[in-house]
Parts: structure tokens; C-alpha cells; sequence
């Protein structure tokens, strides 16, 4: 069976993204109260352990043995160049050390996964100048792994922006025969760095330093190609039965102070939109620029990252444009899941602030069916036909 362990669960956008590949989910923790009343609505609450994962790394038998994958989409918090760049001496995005005591003591029982699956924010690439990188990877080395790092964006799979990291490590005897192995030696110009650098996009430079810098650890590739683009655009995920009369829909006077909040070249795409013939739409997120709230208008088709309602600013706003006129409300919180690539039947939480938080801090799905189509099936397969 293709079991995993999914550790900060949130509401479960990783899970989503496993099950439609047919990965079966045995147990699932998450700290929030409120993450875990949505993840128990749609997935059921018969494995879900709600709590401190530092309370767990203190009891990892609360753990099941032999799980083929463990997830973790840790804590971004102190990762983020939005935020004070703690890393992972911070109190949240520190957590991630607890996962790594829970590992190391299923290695010593002979019980530890086959395959791990960290997810973060690109922050966490430069955080402590990629020491904080290379720390966890040398801590999954000396467990005995085999680790690739690569970059995806949501807007390959869905209509957001939204660039994520994804760092995978095997077992030594899985990785052997499935992974192109590094030489540990200085070799900058072998057939390995070919493979590294066949699409810049998927390993940048920041990987490649990280890797210069440690030659010594346990890297390893995945021969994967490039994710086939997306037609997706904002315009499909919007709930056009919103009426015109809605709640949702702001007034003048704060259409009017979105307005004043944008630069020149902004007012003047907005206006080039009003001036068609047909309804479009964009997207506006606040940001501070020199000191001043600025309110910067995206007209491409996409919405920028999604992220937690940690303040109004941190909301996107969607402006629909054309035909003479133009009005403007936030994005829904089904928007918000549909821009994560969620079937609307996902159940999200009533409270519309609770949505936005179920969302904004989550995974896109189509990107962990990209995943797991392209590595961890191949993984598991392979592993299970050696046996």
C-alpha cells in the first residue's frame, strides 16, 4: 500500500494532492483546533493527532512504524523575507528539528520512511545564507539519505503565482537505483551538473551554491522533466453568481482609496481594462513601498501568492474591469481554493477569515500530483518490485 505520514497537516491540501494519486494516509498531526475541524470534515478524524509535534518527538511511538513517506509542510514563518528571518532557530519554523528527532529514532528502531517530503517557502534557500538548507541536509545524510532539491511554481499548475521548494530524500538502497548519485569530489563540469542544470528553472543557482558549499553530503537527482503548462486563468476560478448587489462588493469610497493607492502605470492599465468590451479581471495586493501603502494591480491573468489574513493588507483583492465600468471586492474564500487547485466539493470552513488562513497557508494540489506522478510513485514502485 502507498502509506504516508503527514505532519503539519493544515486542512489537508497535501493529502488532497496524494490521494488522488491513490496514497492512503495513516496518521496526520497538526497543531490548530481549527485546521484540524476542517481536515477531520473531509477526511474523517480516525487518525488525526492534534497537538504539539515537540510533544510527539518526545514520544515517537505515538508514531506508526514503517509509513513508506513522511510530508511536512513546516511552518514558513521565520523563513519568509516577509518576516524577521529567524530560520530555523525560530520558535515556528523550528519545528522542523522535531520531525528530524522523530526520524532519527524510528532509524534506531528500523522503522523510519523510505522517502521524505519537505515543502517551504523559497526563503528557505537563502535563510542563514543556505546554512539552514544544508543543515537539515546533512542531518537526513548521516540518517543514512539521499537528497534532491527542486523549485515549483503554482502558476505551471493553476492561475497563482506561488514558487515553493521541495526537498526530497530517499533511503540509501532506494536512492542507489533510482537517483543519480553525486560524486562527493569537486567535479563541476560531469554529466551529473548536465542533469542539474537542464532546467534552471527547477534547481536554481541558490541550489547549486548550497551544494557547492557541502560537497560532502549525500546529494542525489531526479531525472524528472518540466511540468506541462496550465491553462488555467484568473477568469476560471472566479464565482461569476456573485450579484451585483452583494455584501462582497466594496462602495465607492473604498473603491476610490484603492484607486488613490496606485501608481500611475497602474491607473492606466486598470483603465485600459475598463475600456474593453468585455469583463476582465485582476488582482491587487497591498505592499509598503518606501514607506508608503501601495496598491499594485496584476492583469496577467494570475493572482499573486496566496497567503494567511494576518492583517487586510494581506488579502488580494479582485477587480473586475470592462464595459464602461469597474467594481472591486476581495477574492473568496472558495477562490482562494480553487486557485490551490481544491475540487469544490472540499469543505471549507464557515467562517470566512478561518477560509482564507485554511487556504493561504497551504499547498497548491495539482503541484503534489506532479510530485508524486513523477517521483514517489516511481519511489514506491520500484522499491516494491526489488522486494
Amino acid at each position: 500500500m502507498k502509506n504516508f505520514i503527514e505532519f503539519f497537516a493544515g486542512v489537508g491540501l497535501v493529502r488532497e494532492g496524494l490521494n488522488n494519486n491513490n496514497w492512503s494516509c495513516i496518521w496526520a498531526n497538526d497543531i490548530s483546533p481549527d485546521k484540524q475541524e476542517s481536515y477531520v470534515k473531509n477526511f474523517g478524524d480516525n487518525h488525526f493527532w492534534l497537538g504539539d509535534i515537540w510533544d510527539i518527538a518526545n514520544n515517537s511511538d505515538l508514531v506508526p512504524n514503517n509509513a513508506f513517506l513522511y510530508t511536512a509542510s513546516f511552518p514558513c514563518t521565520d523563513l519568509s523575507v516577509a518576516g524577521a528571518r529567524a530560520g530555523l532557530a525560530g520558535a515556528e519554523s523550528g519545528t522542523l528539528n522535531a520531525l528530524l528527532e522523530i526520524i532519527k529514532y524510528k532509524k534506531t528502531n528500523g522503522t523510519s520512511p523510505k522517502v521524505i517530503l519537505l515543502e517551504n517557502v523559497k526563503g528557505f534557500l537563502t535563510s542563514h545564507k543556505g546554512k539552514d538548507v544544508a543543515d537539515i541536509v546533512k542531518s537526513l545524510s548521516d540518517l543514512g539519505y539521499f537528497i534532491d532539491i527542486i523549485e515549483l511554481d503554482a502558476i505551471d499548475f493553476s492561475a497563482q503565482s506561488r514558487p515553493r521548494v521541495f526537498l526530497i530524500a530517499v533511503e540509501e538502497s532506494l536512492a542507489i537505483n533510482n537517483m543519480i548519485i553525486k560524486s562527493k569530489k569537486l567535479q563541476i563540469f560531469n554529466e551529473w551538473w548536465s542533469y542539474f542544470e537542464k532546467y534552471p528553472s527547477l534547481r536554481s543557482d541558490k541550489i547549486k551554491k548550497i551544494i557547492l558549499d557541502n560537497e560532502q553530503l549525500n546529494w542525489a537527482l531526479f531525472n524528472v522533466e518540466l511540468p506541462q503548462k496550465s491553462t488555467i486563468r484568473l477568469s476560471d476560478i472566479i464565482e461569476t453568481d456573485i450579484p451585483d448587489d452583494s455584501e462582497w462588493w466594496w462602495n465607492e469610497k473604498r473603491q476610490k482609496h484603492i484607486y488613490d493607492q496606485m501608481s500611475d502605470n497602474h491607473k492606466l492599465a486598470l483603465k485600459e481594462m475598463i475600456k474593453k468590451k468585455h469583463y476582465s479581471y485582476g488582482t491587487v495586493y497591498r505592499r509598503m513601498r518606501n514607506g508608503k501603502s501601495m496598491a499594485e494591480l496584476r492583469n496577467d491573468g494570475y493572482a499573486g501568492c496566496l497567503r494567511t489574513p494576518r492583517g487586510g493588507s494581506s488579502k488580494q483583492i479582485l477587480i473586475k474591469a470592462g464595459k464602461g465600468h469597474w467594481k472591486v471586492r476581495l477574492l473568496t474564500p472558495r477562490e482562494y481554493a480553487r486557485l490551490q487547485g481544491v475540487r469544490d466539493s472540499f469543505q471549507l470552513p464557515k467562517n470566512v477569515n478561518k477560509g482564507y488562513f485554511a487556504m493561504g497557508d497551504g499547498v497548491c494540489v495539482p503541484v503534489i500530483e506532479y510530485i508524486a506522478n513523477n517521483i514517489l510513485d516511481p519511489l514506491y514502485f520500484a522499491d516494491n518490485t526489488s522486494n
